[in-house]
């Protein structure tokens, strides 16, 4: 004889109304009432066992969506989250201005009172069946959880359907890029400031593209190791594809 008891059981032994109830049907159906140790616990195991083989399978197989790299020229960018914060991010959309606390603070406070109140106010409910021959289960529950899971999917397509924010300032090239690599390698950004961000010891190179003898400083400054403009800046030796790069990229910042 198996001294293990089930849920039912032990609601019967309490003398709860729902619990009577269930094993009721249960025994009417032929059904033996299922432990909840090893028994339920182990579909449970294998269940998540499933799900997190699954996702594995998803994280090995696919290669996640990233955004261009950083680019500091860039002042109106506006970074979003991943995806499955996509839908609070999407409600917060429609609460601005003075009403910005309602979507941040008030309803994620009520949803959050609701889910620790839903053990006291889900007690001694009458529970019907959702198709012949099955167990009888409560409907409320089910009905707002399908509405909130329905709600969150909604939301999540709008805020994928939206354009992402991409950077304010120009594409960059292949070769603009390989550019951007060597000046950040370099450190010139300790020296000279682009839209705000990097040292003023050197000219600001915010705008630098549209002065007209912006090539012929390139050349002057990168070219010439002996310094023979006067400038304190130090001389590098650039290799040609190394020069053009760097060209592309300095020519490139236009203040846009």
């Amino acid at each position: 004889m198996s001294h293990r008891r089930s849920w039912d059981e032990e609601m019967i032994s309490t003398g709860h109304p729902d619990g009577n109830h269930a094993a009721d049907e249960d025994r009417r159906r032929g059904r033996a009432p299922l432990p909840f140790f090893p028994d339920f616990a182990l579909i449970e195991a294998l269940t998540a066992l499933v799900l997190l083989i699954g996702l594995l399978l998803v994280a090995s197989l696919t290669r996640p969506s990233l955004e261009e790299i950083a680019d500091p020229t860039s002042a109106g960018y506006t970074p979003r989250p991943e995806w499955y914060f996509l839908w609070f991010f999407q409600t917060l959309k429609y609460f601005k201005g003075e009403t910005e606390v309602v979507g941040t603070v008030v309803l994620p406070g009520i949803a959050i009172a609701l889910l620790v109140a839903l053990p006291f106010l889900d007690r001694g409910e009458r529970t019907r069946a959702l198709l012949p021959g099955t167990r009888a289960v409560r409907l409320w529950p089910r009905i707002v959880a399908a509405g909130a899971i329905l709600g969150i999917g909604f939301l999540t397509l709008t805020a994928l359907r939206t354009p992402t924010p991409m950077s304010t300032g120009p594409e960059l090239s292949t070769v603009e890029a390989a550019g951007q690599a060597i000046f950040d390698k370099m450190g010139c950004a300790s020296c000279h400031a682009i839209a705000g961000a990097g040292g003023t010891t050197g000219p600001d190179l915010t705008t630098f593209g549209v002065q007209p003898d912006a090539r012929e400083r390139v050349l002057l400054h990168f070219a010439d190791v002996a310094r023979s403009d006067g400038s304190i800046m130090p001389g590098y030796q650039l290799s040609p594809e190394e020069l053009s790069s760097l060209s592309a990229y300095l020519l490139g910042l236009k203040g846009r």
